[in-house]
C-alpha cells in the first residue's frame, strides 16, 4: 500500500484540518473541479451478512478515519488492525448514523437479527456488518463533499471507472447477503452493475432513503417504502 509510509509519518492530532489531509500526497484523481483523495477505509469485513453502501466518504468520515488510523498505526504498527479500527469509527459517523439506526430499527432489522437495536451493529455486533461506498475514496467537487449528482457517477468516466475498479471487487466478496443502499444514486448504480452482470446476487433493499440530515425528503421517502422494505427484511434468509 503506497500510502502506509505517508500515514505513518503524519503527526498525531486531536483533529485534522482539510489542509492537513486534502493535499497532493493523497490525491488519486483530478478532473476539473472533481477530485478523489485516498482515505484509509480499505478494511473489508468478509464475514459480514449485512452490507451498508453509501455514496462516498465525506470530509467528516475522512478526517475520523485518518485520525483513528494514524494514532493506531503509530501505536501498534499493525496496518490491518488500524484500518479495521478506522472503518469502525468513521462509518457514517455523526447524525447520519443516528438517522440510519432509527430507520433500521423501524424496519425491525434489529428483531430479525435478535438484537435490541441496530446501534449494536456499530459496536458489539460490528462483526456482522460491513460498511462501504460505491466510491470507496472521498470525492470532492470544488472542495465540497460530492453528493452523487452533478456529475452523475453513471455518466462520468472517472467516477464509473473508480466504481468498477474499487467497489465491484469489494462487493463481490459477498453473495446472498443483505445490501442496504443509501439513497437513489447508490440504488441506481447497483441496478446498472446488476444489468451488466458485474456483481453477485444479493438481496438489495429497495427504496431506502439517504439518511443524511440534508435529505429533506427522507421521512416521506421512508414512509412510502416502509412496508415493502420491512417485508424484504422479514423474507431475507
Amino acid at each position: 500500500m503506497p500510502f502506509k509510509t505517508s500515514i505513518k509519518n503524519e503527526i498525531i492530532r486531536n483533529k485534522y484540518e482539510k489542509s492537513d489531509l486534502i493535499k497532493k500526497d493523497y490525491l488519486l484523481k483530478k478532473e476539473k473541479d472533481l477530485e478523489i483523495y485516498y482515505a484509509p477505509v480499505d478494511y473489508v469485513n468478509t464475514n459480514a451478512s449485512i452490507i451498508i453502501v453509501g455514496i462516498t466518504p465525506g470530509w467528516t468520515q475522512m478526517e475520523i478515519s485518518y485520525r483513528t488510523v494514524i494514532k493506531s498505526f503509530k501505536e501498534t504498527n499493525d496496518w490491518n488492525e488500524s484500518l479495521k479500527a478506522g472503518k469502525k469509527e468513521a462509518s457514517f459517523a455523526g447524525s447520519m448514523r443516528t438517522n440510519l439506526i432509527k430507520m433500521l430499527d423501524e424496519l425491525h432489522l434489529n428483531k430479525k437479527l435478535g438484537i435490541t437495536t441496530t446501534e449494536e451493529l456499530f459496536n458489539i455486533k460490528n462483526s456482522i456488518i460491513h460498511t462501504t461506498s460505491i466510491l470507496r475514496y472521498p470525492v470532492f467537487i470544488k472542495g465540497k463533499n460530492y453528493t452523487g449528482k452533478n456529475p452523475s457517477p453513471l455518466n462520468n468516466e472517472i467516477l464509473w471507472e473508480a466504481i468498477k475498479q474499487n467497489f465491484v471487487p469489494e462487493i463481490n466478496t459477498f453473495k446472498n447477503k443483505l445490501i442496504i443502499p443509501l439513497g437513489n444514486t447508490v440504488s441506481e448504480v447497483l441496478k446498472k452493475l446488476q444489468e451488466e452482470n458485474l456483481i453477485n446476487e444479493n438481496i438489495i433493499l429497495d427504496s431506502f432513503p439517504h439518511p443524511s440530515g440534508a435529505n429533506g425528503h427522507r421521512k416521506r421517502q421512508f414512509s412510502e417504502a416502509e412496508v415493502s422494505m420491512r417485508s424484504q427484511i422479514e423474507n431475507w434468509d
